[in-house]
């Protein structure tokens, strides 16, 4: 038990004054909202509103609740799209109602009005809408260079397309997302309702049932598998199967019962034949597992449905066999990997030459790697320093939470020190900085960090650079040393990911 010694005493340190530092508004926000304090004067004036104010007025009404306001704005929509982007988070009901029911009024009209072209809606909060909606046409003005790569074909044609995320917990769905589904079943011969991102957390069979009923399955791009037992995963391998274009596929808590305990026993039989009957996923890109306990000693038969090379392989809070381990750098489908995060994962009983020679095997495409919190000591880094050597793309790396001397951290850092590219650096702090009785002893770290950076600074510029130890079991905090602050701290926000 890792302890801060000063932790009983610093109620107080925590809480820090800060500044909420507004932006002064914009003349076309201003404006906009002055518009829609006079409800009337506001849809009257939507015929004559200039096309660049209609982004912050449709913001300021979704906001601020002016439903009348935000129907009457979906009927003459002058961008082929809009994305609502995070302000999907302000989403109520009555909002989703009122944008619906302009979508209906554009269904019904045998005639549009010739200044809407609206196409599409997208209520998922996607990246490129972070502050607030993007009213990008896909045939004329450029996406974002996030969104230029072909996207798979769902095979759907309707007059109009919305887009949207669902997320299934403990079998039910909240009251937007049900009405929002209603609303695309009672309209499937004009609307395609296109679900890109699927979260299930817990099963009702009746209710996944009734949701494919009305959802493409091979409109869904992102498919989150959350605590369920090998029954669920067996109900749903039909729908798996109609994923056809799925992207990313994470599996969260998928244990071997339906009690969701670990099963000390796992029925061999049952996982074998279950992983066998996997569909093959031909676009797949992404894959994360995390806290599974089936996977031990059956990576080698869930890679095997892999079609095409994956660009991000994370497997965290795992259990891992020597043979897992021995299998991957074999796996014709991960030479291209961009990210390894084993996170959480412990690897202090094995032996790591396999994953050595993996790291040499995705050198040329590696840019992120994630060991932290797996349990490993000088040998385990051992063998591993020589291929991290030569993975000149890395731009991330954590190490964090792992047992390393100070002589040894010294040489985990020339060989990083290396890596030009790096600009996201998390290091453990060395042993040297807890006392015999495991209580931190920061004074340490931080007289210390200044010589371990200069090994770094020698070889290249460093620009986001952490040691840290521990977190305290008594208040969760953990001392941290930054080349931003150059100092030490006691940080009780979360480390990185």
């Amino acid at each position: 038990m890792v302890i801060c010694p000063h932790c009983p005493d610093q109620d107080d340190s925590f809480e820090e004054d800060t500044m909420n530092i507004n932006s002064p508004p914009t003349l076309m926000k201003l404006a906009s909202q002055r518009l829609l304090r006079e409800e009337a004067l506001a849809i009257s004036a939507l015929k004559d509103l200039p096309n660049m104010l209609f982004p912050v007025m449709f913001e300021e009404a979704f906001i601020d609740g002016h439903t009348k306001i935000l129907t009457t704005m979906i009927t003459v929509w002058p961008f082929p799209y809009l994305s609502v982007g995070m302000m999907i988070n302000n989403l109520t009901l009555d909002t989703l109602k009122a944008v619906l029911e302009g979508l209906d009024i554009l269904i019904s009209k045998p005639v549009l009005s010739s200044r809407c072209k609206l196409k599409a809606i997208n209520w998922m909060d996607t990246a490129h809408s972070l502050h607030g909606i993007w009213t990008g046409s896909h045939e004329v003005e450029r996406l974002p260079e996030f969104m230029e790569q072909k996207q798979p074909y769902c095979g759907v044609k309707r007059e109009l397309k919305v887009t949207t995320r669902l997320k299934l917990m403990e079998g039910s769905l909240d009251e937007c997302a049900t009405y929002l589904l209603q609303w695309a079943y009672e309209r499937e011969n004009s609307i395609h309702l296109c679900c890109r991102k699927l979260k299930i957390q817990g099963l009702t069979n009746v209710t996944v049932t009734e949701i494919f009923k009305i959802l493409h399955a091979d409109c869904i791009q992102d498919l989150e598998l959350c605590c369920l037992c090998l029954e669920d995963l067996d109900f749903l391998n039909p729908y798996l199967k109609q994923m056809n274009n799925l992207l990313t596929l994470s599996l969260v808590e998928i244990k071997d019962t339906v009690s969701m305990d670990y099963a000390r026993n796992l029925d061999e039989e049952k996982v074998i034949t279950l992983i066998s009957q996997l569909p093959t996923f031909h676009y797949l890109q992404e894959l994360c597992v995390s806290d599974v306990p089936i996977i031990k000693s059956h990576l080698k038969e869930c890679l095997r449905c892999l079609k095409k090379p994956l660009k991000m392989l994370c497997i965290t809070n795992c259990a891992l066999s020597q043979s897992d381990l021995d299998y991957l750098p074999y796996c014709l489908n991960i030479f291209e990997l961009k990210c390894l995060d084993l996170s959480d994962t412990p690897l202090s009983h094995l032996l790591l030459e396999p994953l050595g020679f993996l790291l040499e095997r995705v050198r040329h495409s590696l840019e992120c790697l994630k060991l932290n919190s797996c349990e490993m000591g000088e040998s385990q880094f051992n063998a591993l320093l020589p291929a991290l050597s030569q993975c000149f793309q890395l731009t991330e790396l954590n190490f964090y939470d792992n047992k390393l001397s100070l002589l040894f951290l010294k040489k985990v850092l020339y060989h990083t020190a290396e890596l030009s590219q790096l600009t996201r650096e998390l290091y453990p702090a060395p042993l040297e900085c807890y006392d015999n009785r495991d209580v931190i002893l920061s004074h340490i770290l931080e007289n210390i960090c200044p010589e371990l950076l200069d090994i770094l600074r020698a070889k290249r510029q460093t620009v986001n650079v952490s040691f840290a130890t521990t977190e305290c079991s008594n208040c969760g905090g953990a001392y941290v040393y930054d080349v931003e602050t150059q100092r030490c701290f006691l940080d009780q926000t979360p480390l990185w990911d």
